[in-house]
Protein backbone atom coordinates (compact mmCIF):
# COMPACT_ATOMS: atom_id res chain seq x y z
CA UNK A 1 0.00 0.00 0.00
CA UNK A 2 1.32 3.42 -0.96
CA UNK A 3 1.06 5.67 2.40
CA UNK A 4 0.98 9.46 1.98
CA UNK A 5 1.12 12.56 4.63
CA UNK A 6 2.42 15.66 5.00
CA UNK A 7 5.71 16.38 6.66
CA UNK A 8 4.64 18.04 9.50
CA UNK A 9 3.04 14.93 10.88
CA UNK A 10 6.24 13.76 11.80
CA UNK A 11 6.99 16.91 13.95
CA UNK A 12 3.95 17.02 15.79
CA UNK A 13 3.62 16.26 19.09
CA UNK A 14 0.50 16.30 22.08
CA UNK A 15 1.05 18.90 24.26
CA UNK A 16 -1.23 17.95 26.64
CA UNK A 17 -1.71 20.36 29.66
CA UNK A 18 -0.35 23.01 27.91
CA UNK A 19 -2.76 23.25 25.51
CA UNK A 20 -4.87 25.84 25.01
CA UNK A 21 -8.27 24.64 24.21
CA UNK A 22 -7.82 20.93 24.97
CA UNK A 23 -9.32 18.02 23.00
CA UNK A 24 -10.58 16.39 25.87
CA UNK A 25 -13.57 19.16 26.48
CA UNK A 26 -16.46 19.64 24.42
CA UNK A 27 -17.34 16.56 22.47
CA UNK A 28 -17.90 13.00 23.83
CA UNK A 29 -15.49 10.65 23.39
CA UNK A 30 -16.07 7.89 21.33
CA UNK A 31 -14.58 4.31 22.49
CA UNK A 32 -13.44 1.37 20.63
CA UNK A 33 -14.78 -2.18 21.67
CA UNK A 34 -11.52 -3.53 22.11
CA UNK A 35 -10.85 -0.57 25.05
CA UNK A 36 -13.80 -0.72 26.57
CA UNK A 37 -13.56 -4.80 26.94
CA UNK A 38 -10.18 -3.67 28.64
CA UNK A 39 -11.49 -0.95 30.67
CA UNK A 40 -14.25 -3.33 32.11
CA UNK A 41 -11.71 -5.51 33.32
CA UNK A 42 -9.70 -3.18 35.25
CA UNK A 43 -9.46 -3.51 38.83
CA UNK A 44 -9.72 -1.50 41.95
CA UNK A 45 -10.40 2.34 42.40
CA UNK A 46 -9.37 3.11 38.94
CA UNK A 47 -11.34 0.01 37.57
CA UNK A 48 -14.44 1.04 39.40
CA UNK A 49 -14.56 4.74 38.06
CA UNK A 50 -13.67 3.79 34.43
CA UNK A 51 -16.69 1.41 34.41
CA UNK A 52 -19.12 3.84 36.11
CA UNK A 53 -18.21 6.16 33.23
CA UNK A 54 -18.39 3.87 29.88
CA UNK A 55 -21.68 4.43 28.18
CA UNK A 56 -23.38 1.87 25.76
CA UNK A 57 -25.93 2.39 22.88
CA UNK A 58 -26.97 1.21 20.01
CA UNK A 59 -23.98 2.47 17.83
CA UNK A 60 -21.58 1.83 20.75
CA UNK A 61 -19.33 2.68 23.83
CA UNK A 62 -18.65 6.63 24.72
CA UNK A 63 -17.42 8.51 27.63
CA UNK A 64 -20.51 11.04 28.25
CA UNK A 65 -19.12 14.79 29.18
CA UNK A 66 -19.35 15.97 33.04
CA UNK A 67 -21.80 19.01 33.57
CA UNK A 68 -18.68 21.20 32.37
CA UNK A 69 -18.71 19.43 28.98
CA UNK A 70 -15.39 17.74 29.76
CA UNK A 71 -14.29 13.99 29.29
CA UNK A 72 -14.90 12.51 32.92
CA UNK A 73 -10.96 11.75 32.85
CA UNK A 74 -9.92 14.94 32.32
CA UNK A 75 -8.29 16.30 35.63
CA UNK A 76 -8.09 20.00 36.58
CA UNK A 77 -4.32 19.84 35.42
CA UNK A 78 -5.98 18.99 32.43
CA UNK A 79 -4.34 16.12 32.02
CA UNK A 80 -5.83 12.56 31.49
CA UNK A 81 -6.41 9.89 34.10
CA UNK A 82 -6.24 6.86 32.07
CA UNK A 83 -2.94 8.13 30.47
CA UNK A 84 -1.38 8.54 34.32
CA UNK A 85 -2.97 5.40 35.74
CA UNK A 86 -2.41 2.63 32.62
CA UNK A 87 -0.48 4.43 30.83
CA UNK A 88 -0.30 5.73 27.13
CA UNK A 89 -0.95 2.03 25.42
CA UNK A 90 -4.14 1.76 27.31
CA UNK A 91 -5.63 5.39 26.02
CA UNK A 92 -8.66 4.40 23.52
CA UNK A 93 -8.15 4.52 19.71
CA UNK A 94 -10.01 8.14 19.74
CA UNK A 95 -7.56 9.20 21.67
CA UNK A 96 -4.61 7.64 20.40
CA UNK A 97 -5.33 8.83 17.06
CA UNK A 98 -6.23 12.70 17.35
CA UNK A 99 -5.57 14.63 15.73
CA UNK A 100 -4.74 12.32 12.85
CA UNK A 101 -7.15 10.94 10.56
CA UNK A 102 -6.84 8.06 7.67
CA UNK A 103 -7.94 7.48 4.48
CA UNK A 104 -7.49 4.68 2.51
CA UNK A 105 -8.55 3.84 -1.04
CA UNK A 106 -7.75 0.45 -2.99
CA UNK A 107 -3.76 0.65 -2.38
CA UNK A 108 -3.59 4.04 -0.89
CA UNK A 109 -3.82 5.47 2.18
CA UNK A 110 -3.81 9.32 2.73
CA UNK A 111 -3.11 10.26 6.22
CA UNK A 112 -3.82 14.07 7.35
CA UNK A 113 -3.54 15.52 10.74
CA UNK A 114 -6.87 18.44 12.17
CA UNK A 115 -6.32 22.03 12.07
CA UNK A 116 -9.21 21.50 15.00
CA UNK A 117 -5.61 20.73 17.66
CA UNK A 118 -4.10 24.22 18.06
CA UNK A 119 -1.00 22.65 18.63
CA UNK A 120 -1.02 21.19 14.89
CA UNK A 121 -2.20 25.04 13.43
CA UNK A 122 1.06 26.66 15.43
CA UNK A 123 2.94 24.27 13.69
CA UNK A 124 1.33 24.66 10.63
CA UNK A 125 1.01 28.11 10.67
CA UNK A 126 3.87 29.43 12.08
CA UNK A 127 6.70 26.36 11.35
CA UNK A 128 5.35 25.35 7.90
CA UNK A 129 6.55 28.23 4.94
CA UNK A 130 5.65 25.22 2.43
CA UNK A 131 3.83 22.08 3.15
CA UNK A 132 5.88 19.15 1.61
CA UNK A 133 4.37 15.41 1.54
CA UNK A 134 6.00 12.19 2.18
CA UNK A 135 5.72 8.73 0.19
CA UNK A 136 6.27 4.89 1.62
CA UNK A 137 4.83 1.97 1.07
CA UNK A 138 4.59 -0.93 2.88
CA UNK A 139 3.44 -4.67 2.15
CA UNK A 140 -0.06 -4.72 3.42
CA UNK A 141 -2.47 -5.17 0.44
CA UNK A 142 -5.43 -2.75 0.24
CA UNK A 143 -8.79 -3.18 -1.03
CA UNK A 144 -9.21 -4.67 -4.76
CA UNK A 145 -10.73 -1.60 -7.34
CA UNK A 146 -12.21 -1.62 -10.05
CA UNK A 147 -10.17 0.10 -13.34
CA UNK A 148 -12.41 2.92 -13.61
CA UNK A 149 -12.13 3.71 -10.25
CA UNK A 150 -8.59 2.76 -10.18
CA UNK A 151 -8.23 5.74 -12.82
CA UNK A 152 -10.40 7.78 -11.51
CA UNK A 153 -8.19 7.48 -8.09
CA UNK A 154 -5.06 8.55 -10.51
CA UNK A 155 -6.90 11.54 -11.69
CA UNK A 156 -8.07 12.88 -8.71
CA UNK A 157 -4.59 12.72 -7.31
CA UNK A 158 -2.79 14.15 -10.04
CA UNK A 159 -5.36 17.29 -10.07
CA UNK A 160 -4.76 17.51 -6.37
CA UNK A 161 -1.37 17.53 -6.89
CA UNK A 162 -1.52 20.45 -9.34
CA UNK A 163 -4.10 22.51 -7.61
CA UNK A 164 -1.40 22.39 -4.23
CA UNK A 165 1.20 23.21 -6.48
CA UNK A 166 -1.08 26.24 -8.04
CA UNK A 167 -1.76 27.60 -4.11
CA UNK A 168 2.05 27.12 -3.30
CA UNK A 169 2.91 29.69 -5.90
CA UNK A 170 4.23 32.70 -3.71
CA UNK A 171 3.50 35.38 -6.93
CA UNK A 172 -0.39 35.74 -7.20
CA UNK A 173 -3.39 36.70 -4.43
CA UNK A 174 -5.08 34.14 -2.82
CA UNK A 175 -8.29 35.02 -4.75
CA UNK A 176 -6.11 34.72 -8.15
CA UNK A 177 -5.08 31.48 -6.84
CA UNK A 178 -8.95 30.04 -6.23
CA UNK A 179 -9.96 31.07 -9.46
CA UNK A 180 -6.95 29.08 -11.43
CA UNK A 181 -7.88 26.04 -8.87
CA UNK A 182 -11.35 26.34 -10.49
CA UNK A 183 -10.25 26.46 -13.46
CA UNK A 184 -8.00 23.59 -13.60
CA UNK A 185 -11.22 21.53 -11.93
CA UNK A 186 -12.71 23.23 -14.97
CA UNK A 187 -10.34 21.89 -17.64
CA UNK A 188 -10.48 18.43 -15.90
CA UNK A 189 -14.20 18.37 -16.32
CA UNK A 190 -14.24 19.49 -19.97
CA UNK A 191 -15.24 23.04 -19.24
CA UNK A 192 -14.45 26.17 -19.96
CA UNK A 193 -13.33 28.01 -17.02
CA UNK A 194 -15.41 31.07 -17.09
CA UNK A 195 -18.69 29.60 -18.66
CA UNK A 196 -18.46 26.62 -14.99
CA UNK A 197 -17.71 29.41 -13.17
CA UNK A 198 -20.92 31.47 -14.20
CA UNK A 199 -22.94 28.00 -13.09
CA UNK A 200 -21.33 27.56 -10.27
CA UNK A 201 -24.02 28.71 -7.54
CA UNK A 202 -21.79 28.84 -4.48
CA UNK A 203 -19.18 31.73 -6.19
CA UNK A 204 -22.45 33.65 -5.88
CA UNK A 205 -23.55 33.65 -2.52
CA UNK A 206 -23.65 36.75 0.26
CA UNK A 207 -22.04 36.41 3.35
CA UNK A 208 -25.12 36.32 5.27
CA UNK A 209 -26.92 33.65 3.19
CA UNK A 210 -23.54 31.86 3.78
CA UNK A 211 -23.58 32.55 7.90
CA UNK A 212 -27.40 31.25 7.87
CA UNK A 213 -25.97 27.77 6.28
CA UNK A 214 -23.45 27.78 9.53
CA UNK A 215 -25.77 28.30 11.39
CA UNK A 216 -28.25 25.69 10.39
CA UNK A 217 -25.72 23.27 11.25
CA UNK A 218 -25.31 20.95 14.61
CA UNK A 219 -23.21 22.93 16.89
CA UNK A 220 -20.80 21.80 19.75
CA UNK A 221 -20.40 24.70 21.78
CA UNK A 222 -21.91 27.92 22.44
CA UNK A 223 -18.93 30.27 21.46
CA UNK A 224 -19.94 29.07 17.66
CA UNK A 225 -23.12 30.15 18.03
CA UNK A 226 -22.53 33.20 19.53
CA UNK A 227 -19.60 34.11 16.64
CA UNK A 228 -22.06 33.27 14.10
CA UNK A 229 -24.80 35.53 15.73
CA UNK A 230 -21.86 38.20 15.69
CA UNK A 231 -20.92 37.27 12.12
CA UNK A 232 -24.73 36.97 10.79
CA UNK A 233 -25.22 40.98 12.16
CA UNK A 234 -21.93 42.21 10.49
CA UNK A 235 -23.14 40.74 7.22
CA UNK A 236 -26.28 42.56 7.50
CA UNK A 237 -24.83 45.68 8.09
CA UNK A 238 -23.69 47.66 4.39
CA UNK A 239 -21.34 50.00 6.44
CA UNK A 240 -19.49 47.24 8.12
CA UNK A 241 -19.02 44.92 4.79
CA UNK A 242 -17.75 48.19 2.58
CA UNK A 243 -14.65 47.69 5.41
CA UNK A 244 -13.81 44.66 3.62
CA UNK A 245 -11.79 46.35 1.13
CA UNK A 246 -10.06 47.94 3.61
CA UNK A 247 -9.19 45.00 6.02
CA UNK A 248 -7.98 42.62 2.67
CA UNK A 249 -5.77 45.61 1.87
CA UNK A 250 -4.19 46.24 4.88
CA UNK A 251 -3.51 42.23 5.77
CA UNK A 252 -3.06 41.32 1.47
CA UNK A 253 0.28 39.75 3.05
CA UNK A 254 -1.14 37.90 5.57
CA UNK A 255 -4.40 36.97 3.76
CA UNK A 256 -1.92 35.81 0.76
CA UNK A 257 -0.10 33.76 3.23
CA UNK A 258 -2.46 32.04 5.22
CA UNK A 259 -5.79 31.23 3.23
CA UNK A 260 -3.77 29.63 0.13
CA UNK A 261 -2.10 27.35 2.92
CA UNK A 262 -5.68 26.43 4.73
CA UNK A 263 -6.62 25.97 0.73
CA UNK A 264 -3.99 23.45 0.47
CA UNK A 265 -5.05 21.69 3.64
CA UNK A 266 -8.74 21.87 2.92
CA UNK A 267 -7.57 20.24 -0.86
CA UNK A 268 -5.20 17.45 0.02
CA UNK A 269 -8.07 16.42 2.91
CA UNK A 270 -10.90 16.27 0.62
CA UNK A 271 -10.45 16.20 -3.33
CA UNK A 272 -10.15 12.37 -2.46
CA UNK A 273 -13.68 12.35 -1.37
CA UNK A 274 -14.78 13.11 -5.07
CA UNK A 275 -13.94 8.95 -5.51
CA UNK A 276 -17.11 8.44 -3.06
CA UNK A 277 -19.15 11.76 -3.74
CA UNK A 278 -18.84 11.12 -7.28
CA UNK A 279 -18.90 14.88 -8.06
CA UNK A 280 -15.60 16.96 -7.30
CA UNK A 281 -18.07 19.84 -7.39
CA UNK A 282 -19.16 18.77 -4.09
CA UNK A 283 -15.18 19.05 -2.84
CA UNK A 284 -15.01 22.46 -4.57
CA UNK A 285 -17.57 23.90 -3.12
CA UNK A 286 -17.08 22.61 0.60
CA UNK A 287 -13.50 24.35 -0.07
CA UNK A 288 -14.83 27.90 -1.12
CA UNK A 289 -17.43 27.82 1.68
CA UNK A 290 -14.85 27.02 4.25
CA UNK A 291 -12.53 29.29 3.06
CA UNK A 292 -15.05 32.57 2.44
CA UNK A 293 -15.88 31.50 6.19
CA UNK A 294 -12.55 31.47 7.77
CA UNK A 295 -11.91 34.86 6.09
CA UNK A 296 -14.91 36.03 7.49
CA UNK A 297 -13.67 34.85 11.03
CA UNK A 298 -10.51 37.12 9.88
CA UNK A 299 -12.57 39.85 9.09
CA UNK A 300 -14.59 40.40 12.03
CA UNK A 301 -11.78 39.97 14.50
CA UNK A 302 -10.41 42.75 12.80
CA UNK A 303 -13.49 44.89 13.40
CA UNK A 304 -13.67 43.57 16.66
CA UNK A 305 -10.34 44.49 17.75
CA UNK A 306 -8.94 46.61 15.40
CA UNK A 307 -5.68 44.24 14.59
CA UNK A 308 -5.06 40.49 13.86
CA UNK A 309 -2.36 38.13 13.82
CA UNK A 310 -1.56 34.73 13.41
CA UNK A 311 -2.72 33.79 16.69
CA UNK A 312 -5.98 34.94 15.20
CA UNK A 313 -5.46 32.76 12.59
CA UNK A 314 -4.97 29.50 14.17
CA UNK A 315 -8.10 30.45 16.58
CA UNK A 316 -10.19 30.78 13.37
CA UNK A 317 -9.27 27.41 11.57
CA UNK A 318 -9.33 25.69 15.16
CA UNK A 319 -12.80 26.81 15.70
CA UNK A 320 -14.13 26.03 12.41
CA UNK A 321 -12.64 22.73 12.27
CA UNK A 322 -13.63 21.81 16.03
CA UNK A 323 -16.98 22.35 14.92
CA UNK A 324 -17.60 21.71 10.96
CA UNK A 325 -15.23 18.92 10.43
CA UNK A 326 -15.55 16.48 13.15
CA UNK A 327 -19.09 16.28 12.46
CA UNK A 328 -20.01 14.29 8.84
CA UNK A 329 -23.43 15.21 8.18
CA UNK A 330 -22.51 18.99 8.77
CA UNK A 331 -19.26 18.16 6.12
CA UNK A 332 -22.02 16.79 4.00
CA UNK A 333 -24.71 19.66 4.01
CA UNK A 334 -22.31 22.25 3.00
CA UNK A 335 -20.79 20.14 0.23
CA UNK A 336 -24.32 19.80 -1.06
CA UNK A 337 -26.79 22.50 0.34
CA UNK A 338 -27.83 24.56 -2.87
CA UNK A 339 -26.19 21.45 -5.25
CA UNK A 340 -29.50 19.30 -4.94
CA UNK A 341 -29.75 18.97 -8.77
CA UNK A 342 -26.36 17.44 -8.76
CA UNK A 343 -27.31 14.27 -6.17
Amino acid sequence: MILEYPEYYERFRCIGGDCPDTCCAGWEVDVDRESSQYYKSVDGEFGKRLKEHICEDGEGCYFPLTKDKRCPFLNKANLCDIYTNLGEESLCQTCTEYPRYFMDIGNYEQTDMSLSCMELGRIFYTETPVIEYVRSENPVEGETLTEDDRDTLVEILSLRNKCISLLQDTVHSFNDKFRDVRALVSYAEGEDPVEKDESRGFLKESCKDLILLYESLDSINEKWSEKLSYYKELSESPSELDRIPEFTSLYSEKLDEWLPKTGVYFVFRYFIDTITDGDIEYELCFIHRSLKLIFFMLFAEWVNKGNIDVSDMIYAAHLYSKEVEHDDDNVDRIKKSGNEDRI
